[in-house]
């Protein structure tokens, strides 16, 4: 796979297509977690209401829903991402799961069509983010709720090499004024006070916590392939340039690349009720 090509994008906002065959691995949760964010978005939706995700992926949050039975829909901007979706349903032998390519910020649904929307890391991707929230109020019939992910990004990544690696790698390229701009949501207080100001009244649900085991060397690698989105907005030969000097500065270091490392990571999410 070709990791030098620029992200397919729609209205500026940023599609997968290129991350469709390796998202599951890079993004992707384990079973068990993923079970217990459906049972909290069960618990504040209902299970019997009609469900929408916006950026629904390869169905990385809906798919343990959709195996429930719940009526949902999901749209993306990548067909290749919803391609994937799509087998993996095949591959249980579930019904396809109705899945659609469109735009946040111009939803194709009629108004208050939905008892709840999902929302799991996808508005820091969207550079119209603010209207992308106000489709989600407009599609979401009263007394619906909102589930979203709050922007606690220390907490989702942990304190490991996957979290290190990206922070001084980012680090170079800041000092070499290559630092990508933000296109979407900046952090809790905007998406906070964006809800707010459109009725939102927010419940912070329980936080899904787990460990991982990881290590410099795959993360380092993971840099040097480009999976992360930011690095399709840097050019590939200072992005190169700053994995090599941080590789550089670690063996300097004295750091064992291969030594695994237990890492606490979180899914932090949060109930928006209207």
């Amino acid at each position: 796979m070709s990791y030098g090509q620029t992200p397919a994008a729609h209205g500026g906002s940023v599609a997968f297509d290129r991350a469709a065959g390796y998202y599951d691995q890079t993004r992707g949760l384990p079973p068990e977690v993923a079970e217990r964010i459906a049972d909290q978005i069960d618990r504040v939706t209902g299970v019997g209401s009609r469900l929408l995700e916006i950026g629904v992926g390869t169905g990385r949050i809906s798919l343990p829903l959709h195996r429930r039975g719940r009526p949902m829909v999901g749209i993306d901007l990548s067909a290749p991402m919803l391609g994937q979706y799509r087998a993996k349903a095949a591959a249980e032998r579930l019904p396809a799961p109705a899945v659609m390519r469109a735009d946040a910020i111009r939803l194709p649904f009629e108004d208050r069509s939905f008892g709840g929307v999902i929302e799991v890391h996808v508005l820091h991707l969207i550079p119209g983010w603010r209207e992308a929230l106000a489709e989600v109020h407009r599609v979401i019939a009263p007394g619906g709720v909102l589930v979203t992910a709050r922007r606690l990004w220390e907490r989702r990544e942990g304190r490991g090499p996957r979290s290190m690696a990206r922070l001084r790698h980012r680090a170079i390229l800041t000092e070499w004024g290559l630092r990508p701009a933000r296109i979407g949501v900046r952090g809790e207080d905007d998406l906070v006070g964006a809800l707010t100001a459109i009725g939102g009244r927010i419940e912070e649900l329980e936080s899904v916590s787990w460990q991982e085991a990881e290590t410099w060397a795959e993360n380092l690698e993971i840099l040097e392939r480009r999976v992360w989105s930011e690095a399709w907005r840097v050019p590939e030969d200072p992005w190169q340039e700053a994995v090599r000097r941080l590789r550089a500065d670690l063996r300097e270091e004295g750091v064992d690349l291969q030594a695994p490392i237990l890492v606490d990571r979180h899914v932090d999410l949060a109930a928006i009720r209207f």
